[in-house]
């Protein structure tokens, strides 16, 4: 079952008629293939060749004649019979079929033709020239092949032993699967949904209906992956989930080649039809293939776009002219995916899934002419209709780019066949009650369900989702921490949570826990009420966020060697609430005891206090401008991770009130950028930081996360690199009531030696400064000020073996120490990957 998800994601299907016709079309002299010739049967049926030029016909009658055509050449009628199946057209090169595209000037003409097209962009995006628009779409997804493209025989299998053939088995497996394929496809999956659109927001999707054969419920973040761009004109175009240079973006010139290959009519007047490819011919595939622009307003009213390597992928895009509106609307989309025939390099999914050839074994031979691998097709199926421009619609929450309604995964048999416009055929219902009751039998929802919850960093049960990152820890204070925890899930109540956990430091033989609940007020907001009792640790002059933090780690290298830590015990309570899926406000109140566990006393010539009391008031935003999320009825998930990144939060003490004693206001920033141009490194950047008005008490101070101890000998203070810390900085060296620090990583490209061997450099500068004013306030710790500026920079080797790495910092400025190897840190580093 599992590879049968797997080959959702990676193959194709073509549809299949009685008659069939295939061929490849070359230049008569070179031998050359003819890319993108036209092939026409009548006024109603045809096709382009590929970059190959190969092509392939569909009908439901003979076929007696076709007509090839190609720019340059002379046009030629070749007349068929029925045993024809297979044809090699060879065009003659015609001087007179050049007359409306011969270069009497410098400049190629399909040249001015995208300058134009470039130039009236913004004019034919219907996503910059309309105000509104809406309208229905039905997707169609499946997976399946041609049962007549195998045999039915059962095939021998060879080895070639002393250069003769040996007879080794019989080979079932293509008899076995063409009977499978006979009455059922491999996959199927449908989805019915209504898009939004308001200028100056995003466009939004509501999925009305969704079925995935084998699934009560969809797989939610399948339903958010970008197949194929549905805009033809931004700056990329996104194919498989992978971004291209778009050949009409401002600068595409730099990036295709062009060629007019015909002029052909369209519902209004006539389309220049015009090649581009890529001009560099790189190991890893770029797009080409065929757009077709309108000859008055140069708008795309058709576009094929081709990828062909280890996987061929081909998606095509039709327009519709709406007259009323004169713009050219996106009608009809389609993405095929199948096994390739040549050996480049190609990637999908932005990277995630790659693809190159694996070594073959000469000595084996196998008698089947094809494999199931070799004709299983993907295909994904995409039409528009009810489409109405520029009516009253308003678009809220548009930072959710995708809704999925309640009752959509349970509509009923006659709202699909109201919404359909392609028919369910009996091979498609076998396959939904075939895959329907394997799915049953071997539990698939719960094992989906399992890999969901692990990502997020807790292990699902059937009213608790247990807390792994409560399960172990190690830090300098508690030694070996071991705990249980967990959240009540939405088997449980959708409406409300119980959370908690319990832990135990071996070393500091103490208990520690935390219990509390949460109630839901508003669904579409996502508001929720929570009320919550700790008695826990911290890292004194830790910078904090009430933000939650959805990934989890078993160990924080940097807890290994902290010794300065606080214990608070709070009682709280809070509100959370979204202004827009991607800007999140959370209010909290709380009051309680803090005890920093080393030896520390505040000391003012008001104060002595070694232990204290806080009542806070703290408002915290989170705000991911380009990230986009998914409402669905298992909660928000964010379906496009983006940056930059906003954190902000502001806590503000008050003294007397239930008998706090001290009177500040604390504010913090985080701020996230990734910068990644087109498949080259990735650029990280992180700039933070903090004040305190007023005096405060080392619980909320900031101690620019150092990750440095001076151990000697040296060898010893080799450990774990942390993520955003400053490498060479020791702890609780430096101390600030105010802060900036930014932190930049540049990623360059992993470096492919072997097969399984591919390490990443990773360049790295940090800086901080910062100060604090009454410093002899803080007593029992030794610390300077970072008013001066502190500097480090780095190098990271990273993925050398089984995810570790090794990295080397040094320590410069004004703060480098007199004796150079105090100022480098070597250490080890590590990458754990939860990615499904």
């Amino acid at each position: 079952m599992k590879n049968i998800f797997l080959l959702t994601l990676l193959f194709p299907f073509f549809a299949f008629s009685q008659y069939q016709i295939s061929g490849k079309v070359i230049d008569s002299k070179s031998k050359k293939p003819l890319v993108f010739a036209n092939v026409i049967l009548d006024k109603t049926n045809g096709t382009l060749t590929d970059i190959d030029g190969f092509f392939q016909i569909n009908s439901n009658k003979p076929i007696s004649e076709i007509t090839i055509s190609y720019v340059g050449y002379s046009t030629k009628k070749i007349p068929l019979n029925s045993s024809k199946k297979y044809i090699t057209i060879a065009l003659n090169a015609s001087i007179e079929n050049l007359k409306e595209v011969l270069i009497t000037a410098k400049e190629n003409p399909a040249l001015k033709i995208i300058r134009n097209a470039i130039k009236n962009r913004e004019k034919n995006n219907i996503e910059t020239s309309l105000n509104t628009f809406k309208f229905n779409a039905y997707n169609k997804i499946l997976v399946t092949a041609n049962p007549d493209s195998l045999s039915s025989k059962i095939d021998s299998i060879y080895k070639i032993k002393s250069g003769e053939k040996v007879f080794l088995k019989l080979d079932s497996s293509n008899y076995k699967f063409r009977k499978e394929i006979e009455n059922k496809h491999l996959y199927i999956s449908e989805k019915i949904s209504e898009y939004k659109f308001q200028k100056g927001k995003k466009k939004k999707e509501i999925i009305l209906a969704s079925r995935m054969a084998g699934l009560q419920q969809p797989i939610y973040e399948f339903l958010a992956i970008t197949l194929q761009d549905f805009s033809f004109y931004n700056p990329f175009y996104t194919v498989a989930g992978t971004k291209y240079y778009n050949p009409i973006a401002n600068n595409a010139l730099k990036h295709y080649s062009y060629k007019i290959l015909d002029t052909v009519n369209n519902s209004i007047g006539k389309s220049v039809a015009i090649y581009f490819k890529p001009k560099l011919n790189k190991k890893v595939l770029g797009i080409e293939g065929v757009l077709y622009l309108d000859q008055k307003s140069f708008a795309i009213t058709k576009a094929i776009v081709e990828l062909k390597g280890i996987i061929h992928i081909k998606a095509t895009q039709n327009f519709i002219y709406k007259k009323s509106d004169k713009i050219w609307f996106p009608s009809y989309q389609e993405i095929l995916l199948k096994k390739g025939v040549n050996k480049k390099q190609i990637s999908l999914f932005g990277g995630i899934v790659k693809f190159s050839e694996n070594e073959k074994n000469d000595s084996i031979q196998n008698t089947k002419k094809n494999s199931p691998d070799a004709i299983t097709y993907f295909l994904s199926k995409t039409q528009n209709f009810n489409i109405e421009i520029n009516k009253p619609i308003k678009v809220n929450k548009s930072s959710s780019t995708i809704q999925f309604e309640d009752d959509a995964a349970s509509k009923s048999t006659s709202f699909w066949n109201k919404y359909r416009t392609d028919s369910i055929t009996s091979r498609d219902k076998k396959t939904y009650a075939v895959l329907d009751s394997l799915a049953k039998k071997e539990h698939i929802e719960r094992k989906i369900k399992l890999a969901r919850s692990i990502f997020k960093g807790y292990y699902p049960t059937k009213y608790i989702d247990l807390n792994l990152g409560k399960i172990i820890n190690l830090n300098n204070y508690e030694g070996l921490r071991l705990g249980f925890g967990g959240v009540t899930n939405n088997q449980f109540s959708s409406k409300f949570k119980l959370q908690s956990y319990i832990a135990y430091g071996t070393k500091d033989a103490d208990f520690k826990y935390s219990f509390g609940g949460s109630i839901r007020l508003n669904k579409e907001t996502n508001t929720w009420f929570s009320t919550n009792y700790s008695n826990d640790i911290k890292e004194a002059a830790s910078l904090d966020f009430i933000a939650e933090n959805t990934s989890f780690s078993p160990i924080n290298p940097r807890n290994l060697n902290i010794s300065k830590f606080y214990n608070y015990k709070t009682i709280s309570v809070g509100i959370k609430h979204d202004i827009q899926p991607n800007f999140e406000t959370k209010l909290q109140l709380s009051a309680g005891d803090y005890n920093p566990v080393f030896d520390y006393q505040f000391v003012s010539p008001t104060k002595t206090l070694s232990k204290y009391q806080l009542s806070l008031a703290i408002i915290g935003f989170q705000y991911n401008p380009k990230s986009e999320y998914m409402n669905t009825p298992i909660g928000k998930i964010k379906t496009k991770d983006k940056y930059p990144q906003f954190t902000f939060q502001v806590a503000k003490s008050f003294e007397n009130v239930l008998q706090s004693d001290f009177n500040f206001t604390q504010i913090n920033l985080r701020i996230l950028e990734n910068i990644k141009p087109l498949r080259k490194g990735i650029t990280k950047i992180l700039i933070e930081g903090g004040i305190v008005f007023g005096d405060a008490p080392i619980s909320h101070l900031f101690n620019s996360a150092p990750n440095y101890t001076f151990k000697n000998p040296w060898r010893k203070r080799i450990n774990l690199a942390g993520t955003n810390s400053f490498e060479t900085m020791g702890y609780n060296e430096f101390i600030s009531d105010r802060f900036v620090a930014i932190h930049i990583k540049h990623l360059l490209k992993p470096i492919k030696l072997f097969k399984n061997f591919k390490p990443q450099f990773t360049l790295v500068t940090r800086a901080v400064v910062g100060n604090i004013y009454n410093p002899s306030y803080q007593t029992g710790i030794q610390f300077k000020s970072l008013k001066k500026g502190y500097f480090e920079s780095g190098l990271e080797l990273n993925s050398l073996f089984k995810g570790f790495g090794l990295s080397a910092h040094y320590r410069y400025g004004a703060y480098s120490n007199p004796i150079w190897s105090d100022n480098l840190a070597v250490k080890l580093t590590f990458k754990l990957n939860l990615g499904i």
